[in-house]
Order: structure tokens, then sequence, then C-alpha cells
């Protein structure tokens, strides 16, 4: 029986079936069932074109009909399903000028990058692998489907997706595969940097990341990365981790003919990373300084404490429990400043004869840091009293 994770949409291709159209389920799910790693997305092919999928099912969203791909709902889950295609000349490296719908399923797969990703499962588990990817799975080893060289002309961005998923399963890129990745390489200056950034997130959080830099090296792939192309010994340095804001963070770090900006700008990321990257660019200085005590722990979001340890790791070798960060946290007095048990309109009805003014945030402020650092009462008639000797100097 297949896992749970395919069971309900074995039920969106039999429904196909029925209506005497093939589908599979295709791509990823089935490579990583093969190898035993966790599946996350489901995707199905199917000789049914959009507009015959519309037919079968009563509700289907239309999300990229010009590359057939519909979502069925179906169970109140969602199912990605994309009509067999192949594809025209790739002008630009980048995508195809035209796609073709067919009917047969070798067809598809023909298109495919690598023979692992060009296996189809039918929804009884039966295989249909034209391209011997079973026994490249086996083997641990990453080779296009068909020539080497068309594959990357086609698409440069394959050659980053063979570095990406050396580094997600530690497998061998094949000898051709190999060559023709060194030779072709220029073409990746072609690719749309939103496209290689995705890729590089992937690649950096892979546990074989190493292996994964040991051919970007070898076939000299760095000199087509952004930032990396100046200093890429900063990647030997590297340890795999899940986000890219870490990483810009330790360049900025490392170099500092590099800012975090630079980064943001070379990738084309976004302002919320380029925040996160500087905001641990922060931290590591403010640690650097005063170690960690309360105050740094109740400014720190707590989802980026592993990326903090992380940095701290790479760039001095120094290892942070993370248990005594949590301790000091559960022994935070409050959490936000919206714990605090006094706001502005308790200071003006406390003084009166003030007008507004910044003095108000400022001394909010203080009592913020006071409560968190200095063990001062969170509460109001010990907040009014240490007011009486730290009240800022009117404006």
């Amino acid at each position: 029986m297949l896992p749970t994770v395919f069971q309900k949409a074995a039920k969106v291709i039999s429904i196909i079936e029925e209506n005497q159209y093939e589908a599979y389920f295709v791509g990823g799910c089935v490579r990583d069932y093969i190898i035993g790693r966790p599946i996350h997305d489901v995707d199905i092919a199917s000789s049914a074109l959009p507009s015959e999928i519309q037919n079968i099912f009563p509700k289907v969203i239309p999300v990229g009909l010009e590359h057939g791909t519909v979502i069925v709902r179906y169970e109140q889950e969602s199912f990605e399903v994309t009509t067999y295609r192949t594809e025209g000349v790739y002008t630009d490296h980048r995508r195809p000028d035209e796609v073709y719908f067919v009917r047969n399923i070798e067809e598809d797969l023909k298109r495919r990058d690598f023979t692992m990703n060009a296996i189809a499962m039918d929804a009884k588990g039966e295989m249909l692998d034209p391209f011997y990817g079973r026994e490249d799975i086996v083997s641990e080893r990453i080779q296009t489907v068909g020539d080497a060289a068309e594959r990357f002309k086609e698409d440069a961005l394959r050659i980053i997706r063979a570095l990406r998923f050396s580094s997600q399963l530690g497998f061998s890129i094949e000898g051709h595969t190999k060559k023709a990745m060194k030779h072709y390489k220029g073409l990746i200056d072609k690719l749309a940097v939103e496209r290689l950034t995705v890729e590089l997130e992937k690649l950096c959080a892979g546990s074989f990341f190493k292996k994964a830099v040991d051919y970007i090296f070898e076939l000299e792939i760095y000199h087509h990365l952004p930032i990396f192309n100046d200093e890429p010994l900063l990647l030997k340095e590297l340890e795999p981790v899940a986000s890219l804001a870490p990483v810009f963070a330790f360049v900025a770090l490392k170099r500092s003919s590099i800012t975090v900006t630079d980064c943001i700008k070379a990738y084309k990321c976004s302002n919320q990373l380029k925040q996160q990257a500087s905001n641990l660019v922060d931290a590591y200085h403010h640690y650097k300084k005063d170690g960690i005590n309360a105050w740094f722990v109740y400014q720190w979001p707590r989802d980026h404490w592993d990326h903090f340890t992380y940095l701290v790791k790479q760039i001095d070798k120094d290892i942070i429990d993370i248990k005594e960060i949590y301790s000091i946290y559960e022994g935070l007095p409050i959490l936000s400043k919206k714990d605090l048990c006094v706001n502005g309109h308790d200071l003006m009805r406390w003084f009166p004869e003030r007008p507004k003014g910044k003095w108000i945030k400022e001394l909010l402020d203080q009592i913020e840091y006071h409560i968190v650092i200095s063990g001062l009462a969170n509460e109001k008639s010990k907040i009014k009293e240490w007011i009486q000797w730290n009240l800022p100097v009117q404006d």
C-alpha cells in the first residue's frame, strides 16, 4: 500500500482514469518515495488537457493554463495536475519558447532534467522508468535525461539544481553530466537571479553541503555566483543552514568590504530577509560587547535564536548552548512592551504639568529596560517610585 501522503491523490488519479485518461505521480514525490525521504508535495501528470480536467472535477483552479497546470480541489485538499507536455527551443537558455501538450507519458518524462526525476508511478505504486532513474537512485548518481549538453543549454538552472541535489541527497554527479556542467556554466549568467536565489538557499540547507561546495570549486562554478565570485573561500567556511539570512550576515561580518545590502541586491532578496540578516549582524556585535544577557534575549525573536548560534559558531567557533538562552527567556519578567503595567497615559496623569513630548517614549523605554535587566518590579507603585529619581529633564 502506498504511503498516506499518496492515498487521497491516488483517488484523483483513479477518477481521471475512469474518464479514459492517463495519470501518474511524477517528479520529486516519486524520487523521494524511492529514496525514503519525507514527501512534501505530490504532483500528478495526466494525458488530459486542462479543459478536460475541468470537465471531470467540479472544482478546478486554473493556476497555470499556459503550462497545462491546474489545481484540483478534492475532499478539502488541493492537488496539482499538469498535462503531459514537451517543449520547443530554449532560445534564452531559461525557458522554452513554446510548450506542446502531448498524450504520451514518455514524451513528458523525456523533457525532465535528471533521470531520478523522470520516473512515473501509477495509483497502485507501479512505476514507469524509461531512463533508469531507479538505478541511478540506488547508485546515488545524478545524471541528466538524454544528452547533458542539451539539457544544460535548454535551462542553465539545471546546473545549479544538480549541485542542490548533491547537497540535499549526497549523490555524486555522473561524469558526462559533470563535464557538461563545466562546459556550459557560463550560461548561469543568463538566468533570472531570483531563480538562482531559490536554488542557492536550498543548496545551503543541504546536509551534504560540503560535497556540493567541492563540486562548485572543481567545476569553477563560483565564478557565476554573485558575491562569492569575488570571495569563493567563504563558501568553504560555511556549514549547512536553512536560510540565506545567516549566510549573508556571515559574509558581511567576515568581509568588511561586503554589506548585507550588497548581498540582498545581488540576489534580489526580500526586505524581510534583509532585515533578518541585518538583525543577525547587530545581534553578533551586541554579543561580542555584552555577551548573552536578559536584554539580548528579550530583544531577539525566538525563531532566530538558532540562526544566531549558528553565526557565532561560524565566526568564532564558539558553541552557544541554546538551552542557556531558553533559560534566560523563561526567567524574563516581561516578554514585550505590551506587558508593561504602565503606559503613556499613566505618565501624563502622574505628571500633568508636563506637556506631551518625546520624554514619554524615552521614559517608557527606560522603564522597559530596567524591568528586564535591573530587577525593577513591573508594578505601578514601584515604577512610580523609580521615576521620582529618574525623570528625564524637561525639553
